[in-house]
């Protein structure tokens, strides 16, 4: 079966570019506070001194250095209940939302635009020559602060779209998330469009994914306990594919139009917490195929057949279209299971994003943010 994708929307401001952040210096900086969490985590970076941040621009291999430094160290707390202070004066800022765990990249300066996408280039490694060369996009927050841990989302766009023009779901989150767009490989489908390589086994879209997480989380503060994903039509596909094989990465996935790949029996075997929208019909990604994904992700959640009505935040019902959202009983803690199905919106392979229902954004978003 072929992932096919219309464009999604493009985004509002302009496009910059970037070769990575450089390096920060300065001494180590010191923090108290933890989330709460059964065994204690580090608050991770402290504030760190002035340092020298790398040079914005596209370096001459067209690769990302994604090694940003620091020296900057923040102390572990003496166990995982208590809050605190750090050097920002701000109680708990390091950990993020409760029982956070803080990336490396944390205290160091964001070394790109603020509110608007910055586009990075890298080049994966353990893939073909014509694999490796690949952007990402990143959005930080319009008051961006280095000291807090983000939730971190990534988005899959479909075919023919860049990382821009995913599903727009920084409308949901405002300030309170780093939001990655990631770009289709050079695999196109029959009708010459490009596409995310996600239906073979193993395949270049999981190198992809690890390398651009590592980048980020060692550049940017993210919260590396509460990462996201979703994605639509190919997008999709390509979110099934990280839930499966990275589930003990992603938090919880968020699907639109998209189907299962065929995978290795036992590949999958972790739970992650998924919500999912389909329409009845779609000619591109049947809703059979959508069905099939919400059966495997009821199995590997432990849910029962049984279920009670769901209501996304901020559905919008369009005229015409039907709605039906339910939520599957007795998944295992922490790792719910909604699937809602529309019927009667245009067009028929749809993001579901605030072109319509607002199940992808708004919907999504407050289901994520359910499971802190």
């Amino acid at each position: 079966m072929t992932a096919c994708s219309g464009g999604g929307k493009a985004t509002t401001g302009a496009t910059s570019s970037s070769s990575g952040a450089g390096t920060a210096g300065g001494a180590a900086g010191t923090t108290t506070g933890t989330g709460a969490g059964s065994a204690g985590t580090s608050a991770g970076a402290g504030s760190p001194a002035a340092g020298t941040q790398g040079t914005s621009g596209v370096g001459a291999t067209g690769t990302i250095d994604a090694t940003g430094t620091t020296d900057a160290t923040g102390t572990t707390g003496a166990d995982g209940s208590a809050g605190g202070t750090s050097d920002a004066g701000e109680a708990g800022a390091m950990g993020g939302t409760d029982g956070g765990t803080p990336s490396e990249g944390c205290g160091m300066p964001a070394g790109q635009a603020l509110g608007t996408y910055v586009k990075y280039m890298e080049m994966v490694t353990g893939v073909t020559a014509k694999q490796a060369p690949r952007n990402y996009y990143v959005w930080l927050p319009t008051d961006y602060n280095p000291q807090r841990a983000y939730p971190l989302v990534f988005i899959g766009p479909g075919c023919g779209s860049n990382g821009m023009q995913g599903i727009q779901i920084q409308s949901a989150s405002g300030n309170n998330a780093i939001v990655v767009g990631l770009d289709p490989s050079m695999a196109v489908d029959p009708e010459g469009r490009q596409c995310f390589d996600s239906q073979d086994f193993p395949d270049p879209e999981v190198p992809y994914f690890d390398q651009t997480l590592k980048a980020i989380e060692s550049n940017f503060c993210v919260d590396k306990s509460h990462v996201f994903m979703e994605g639509f039509s190919s997008g999709s596909w390509l979110t099934n594919l990280i839930g499966c094989v990275d589930a003990d990465v992603i938090r919880g996935q968020g699907n639109a139009s998209g189907c299962l790949q065929g995978l290795p029996a036992g590949t999958c075997t972790k739970p992650v917490a998924y919500m999912e929208v389909h329409n009845n019909p779609d000619p591109n990604n049947s809703y059979a195929c959508g069905t099939q994904n919400r059966d495997e992700k009821i199995k590997r959640n432990g849910c029962t057949q049984q279920t009670m009505p769901y209501t996304p935040a901020g559905l919008v019902v369009p005229p015409g279209a039907t709605v039906s959202c339910v939520q599957y009983v007795g998944c295992k803690p922490g790792y719910p299971v909604i699937f809602c199905t529309t019927t009667g919106v245009n067009p028929q392979h749809n993001p579901g994003d605030d072109s319509t229902t607002h199940i992808t954004t708004d919907g999504m978003w407050n289901f994520w943010m359910s499971l802190l």
